[in-house]
């Protein structure tokens, strides 16, 4: 069974920003399966880098989206988005170092984080891009 589990009440409407969530969501579960499973520091860590980079990458796709479309809430969104990319670097970090452990209350942060994000700030989002769509 899925850590976090894609449904509909994730879809933003946007087929891009849908397709890299849905995306984070297999990345989040093949950590998930890597950590119960016990795989080796060096699995883990090789994961949690490709998450890493491709929840920058999907940043990007995002603040590209909102520049573009003179998204009103853009600083307020960015810096949710800097605030995450600052804590994933840091547990890299800590990770490879040996002071801290792939542990449950880690994943459950990402997937919180996660639902969380796009239930609120990415349907605001989705919401003025497909007004500015529209018009």
């Amino acid at each position: 069974m899925a850590f976090i589990k894609w449904e509909s009440k994730y879809e933003v409407g946007v087929p891009i920003i849908d397709a890299q969530h849905r995306m984070l969501f297999d990345h989040v579960n093949t950590l998930f399966d890597a950590m119960q499973a016990g795989h080796g520091k060096d699995e883990i860590g090789k994961t949690l880098a490709f998450l890493a980079r491709y929840t920058v990458e999907h940043f990007k796709t995002e603040e590209d989206l909102m520049q573009r479309s003179a998204y009103p809430g853009f600083k307020a969104h960015k810096a949710v988005h800097d605030d995450l990319t600052r804590q994933v670097v840091e547990l890299q970090g800590k990770l490879d170092k040996g002071s801290q452990m792939l542990s449950l209350p880690v994943m459950h942060f990402l997937r919180d984080w996660l639902s969380h994000h796009i239930s609120e700030e990415d349907k605001k989002l989705a919401a003025h891009l497909n007004r500015a769509a529209a018009r």
